[in-house]
């Protein structure tokens, strides 16, 4: 584990790598404890996607996520569209993203680890997250832990917020799951007839296969949520490199998948985010209401893990072998 300090990139914060012979993962500790980069070295590859209009830089409580977002990857706890909890109002994409967390390295047989750890201010829980790397392999383990030092019981959502790099033609996959589209925000499945089944959703009579990943200038645009799954992973394929990237997660911890795509449809961006979460829909009302949200109480913690993987050979991911890794 390295410590850099490289003003002209990271805008004076202090950058921590973890490294072996397959992945570089580059992480900012002082913005939000976002994994920044992540490089899969063989082939130079960056698989995160960057803001081409916004540098990683420190904001305060309460600023507009989406103002300021800089790309990486975070997580949003314990809220994600800004909701109450507690007669707490909690800010767009929760409290965790834009606060300063501290690092450490974490001594571990094997692997090479950074433990990062947060206070949260509204909530009052504090947020732990431990990034380790084992020998050279191209997978990269995270685990999270959640303990409630507050005297009331504390509902909450957890989710994964990775910001994947696209070109356009990859594609996309999970396993069988009923999807709905976030009702707030139809992008341009608007019309469409939900929930239905992964990947087909029917728009004006039409099939539309959500898999390949549409080019910048279709001005697509999705926000959906996927659930119901016996099998806790996703997936993104270049196909023409034939590079898979995703995640395997316990489906019975990360009981939805989100996913939010944006061909060009919103801001001009183009970026794909898969994002494991403990429940669906993003209002915390709404979930606490339908009894989806994770119940903390005070003094208890909350631990989970997931790995995020790297694997070349794929044409697509139809699910995975008995040692956790993707196959066709």
């Amino acid at each position: 584990m390295s410590h850099n300090n490289r003003p002209g990139h990271y805008v004076s914060n202090d950058a921590v790598t973890l490294e072996n012979g397959n992945l570089r993962v580059v992480v900012l500790p002082e913005i939000g404890g976002r994994i920044w980069s992540i490089v899969y070295k063989p082939l130079n590859r960056e698989i995160l996607w960057h803001n081409p209009q916004i540098k990683p830089e420190r904001h305060a409580l309460g600023t507009a996520f989406d103002d300021v977002w800089c790309g990486g990857w975070e997580e949003m706890f314990p809220t994600a569209a800004p909701g109450t909890i507690n007669q707490k109002l909690f800010p767009d994409h929760g409290e965790v993203w834009c606060l300063p967390w501290t690092a450490a390295a974490e001594e571990s047989s094997g692997a090479d680890g950074l433990r990062l750890s947060c206070q949260a201010p509204l909530s009052g829980a504090t947020v732990e997250n431990v990034f380790r790397l084992r020998g050279d392999d191209a997978r990269l383990e995270v685990t999270y832990t959640v303990t409630n030092m507050s005297k009331d019981e504390l509902p909450f959502m957890f989710a994964l917020h990775p910001a994947l790099a696209i070109s356009g033609g990859e594609r996309i996959d999970f396993p069988a799951m009923s999807i709905d589209v976030e009702p707030s925000y139809m992008g341009t499945l608007g019309g469409v007839a939900a929930p239905f089944a992964w990947p087909f959703a029917l728009r004006n009579g039409n099939p539309l296969d959500l898999r390949t990943v549409r080019s910048a200038g279709s001005k697509e645009v999705y926000f959906l949520y996927g659930h119901g799954y016996q099998s806790g992973w996703c997936a993104l394929t270049d196909r023409a490199a034939r590079l898979s990237t995703g995640f395997v997660f316990p489906p019975n911890v990360f009981r939805s998948c989100w996913l939010f795509a944006t061909y060009g449809g919103w801001r001009d961006y183009q970026v794909v985010l898969l994002e494991p979460c403990t429940s669906h829909p993003q209002q915390i009302e709404t979930a606490i209401e339908e009894d989806r949200v994770v119940l903390l109480a005070p003094g208890a913690s909350w631990r989970t893990a997931v790995t995020f993987l790297v694997q070349r050979g794929l044409s697509f991911v139809n699910g995975l072998t008995s040692d956790g890794r993707f196959r066709e």
